[in-house]
């Protein structure tokens, strides 16, 4: 009796022991994150403010010119010194937890600031680059840090490292269920009970820190957004088809512009992401709308008037430019994700969806930019073949909660298309070419 009494006196230590080092991480995590976004929504309005008025100022091209020249070089030189923060940092968190990377807490000290600046450099110099997916990877770092502050005494290990990671995309995304299932389904992390708790206490703590202590909200405000009505509900599963064939397009586009680009570029590490600043500075002078992740640009998709025939015009612009500068940033192993880019050309696509769908009448008008949130979640599903992650993450970053039904057959309807184009999901590409790097 009194052994059986210990070990369950044990078992429960253990789980609380559990709980509260996922709160920790939650917290430290949380902070790192909400000053790095503090950073990035600080800075940003100021400078497209002060490039805004270019033409009453002839010195401005000149001296932005000369910022981008300079940031190129230092993220040229800053990959070469820490090659581990390049790219999203999404692919290399994962080979961590699944055990196929060592990454030394020494090398997690050099990580964490490095994609910290590295990220704000890249995304402010005008980059077609998201920060949620840096987020994650600074997530993970924070509790590959901390963690060693309780390692000699209870579990420890890569279920940690998965807790940062999901922390760190509820910091970024304001989505903590979207950061429990990419845990489980993305990072393909062993479901355990002991596992879940650390997860599901770093997720809400740090959703509670950014929510309650700094105030970030809905980053996309579509919470008046409702599903169509019963009798147009036969578009679900062809949007769903229409953005997952979209999404295995972009796949393939994303992974052969990145490889040719790696193959056939003349310039070192250090001056490769030069040509992609010099893009954005072009772009910054003539449509400084596609500029950035995309966040601000979605936001002002719902915002959109005019005939359906002149927007459809507008969005196809839109899409292309915004598709070929998306591309052309990845390129040169820079700091940066793709996560918001995904989801911005999945906006797009969903509203253009959405006003030819208008424009042939099929639909109300007040249905048109529902569209959008389909087409985010159709796309997103389709790069990276997580629907439950996928339908999670845009319903918690929009409020859109009325279009879960649409969103699920979208999203179920473009993991079955992808599939069926048998294209791989676009992290495990660039796990791949991760390891083989390594390997050399």
């Amino acid at each position: 009796m009194d052994r059986h009494l210990k070990k369950y006196q044990l078992h429960w230590a253990n789980r609380l022991l559990l709980a509260l080092e996922g709160c920790f991480i939650g917290v430290a995590a949380a902070i790192v994150i909400c000053c790095f976004r503090l950073c990035m929504d600080t800075a940003s309005p100021l400078i497209l403010n002060w490039l805004s008025g270019w033409q009453e100022r002839w010195w401005t091209p000149l001296v932005w010119m000369m910022v981008l020249v300079a940031a190129a070089r230092f993220l040229g030189w800053l990959v070469s010194r820490v090659p581990l923060i390049s790219g999203s940092g999404i692919p290399q968190t994962e080979l961590v937890v699944l055990g196929k990377l060592h990454i030394s807490r020494y090398e997690w000290l050099k990580i964490l600031p490095a994609k910290f600046i590295g990220c704000l450099v890249s995304t402010l110099g005008g980059l077609s680059l998201g920060r949620e997916g840096p987020c994650i990877q600074m997530g993970a770092a924070t509790a590959a840090l901390i963690s060693g502050l309780w390692e000699r005494f209870t579990f420890s290990g890569h279920i940690h490292i998965a807790a940062g990671a999901a922390a760190g995309m509820a910091a970024a995304f304001g989505s903590p269920i979207a950061g429990i299932f990419f845990v489980f389904e993305e990072m393909k992390t062993r479901f355990t009970k002991g596992g879940f708790l650390v997860v599901a206490c770093a997720v809400t703590v740090s959703e509670l820190v950014t929510q309650f202590v700094f105030g970030f909200g809905l980053i996309f405000p579509f919470e008046h957004f409702s599903a169509l009505p019963l009798l147009h509900s036969w578009l679900y599963p062809v949007m769903g088809i229409a953005m997952g064939a979209a999404g295995v397009l972009y796949n393939k586009a994303l992974l052969g512009t990145k490889n040719f680009e790696a193959l056939h570029t003349p310039l070192s590490q250090k001056w490769r992401i030069l040509p992609p600043m010099l893009a954005a500075f072009v772009l910054a002078f003539t449509f400084p709308c596609v500029l950035g992740g995309g966040e601000h640009l979605v936001k002002d998709l719902n915002e959109l008037m005019g005939s359906p025939l002149a927007l459809l015009g507008f969005l196809l612009v839109l899409g292309l430019v915004k598709i070929s500068f998306a591309l052309f940033s990845y390129t040169g192993n820079v700091p940066g994700g793709i996560l918001m880019p995904m989801l911005c050309i999945g906006a797009i696509l969903g509203a253009l969806s959405g006003q030819a769908l208008l424009a042939c009448g099929l639909i109300p008008a007040e249905y048109w930019q529902t569209f959008i949130v389909y087409g985010m979640v159709g796309f997103f599903v389709s790069m990276v073949r997580v629907p439950l992650t996928g339908t999670a993450l845009v319903l918690e970053m929009s409020g859109a909660f009325f279009c879960f039904p649409g969103a699920a057959i979208v999203a179920l309807s473009a993991f079955w298309t992808a599939n069926a184009l048998k294209c791989p999901p676009v992290y495990d590409s660039l796990r791949a070419a991760i390891v083989v790097r390594r390997k050399k």
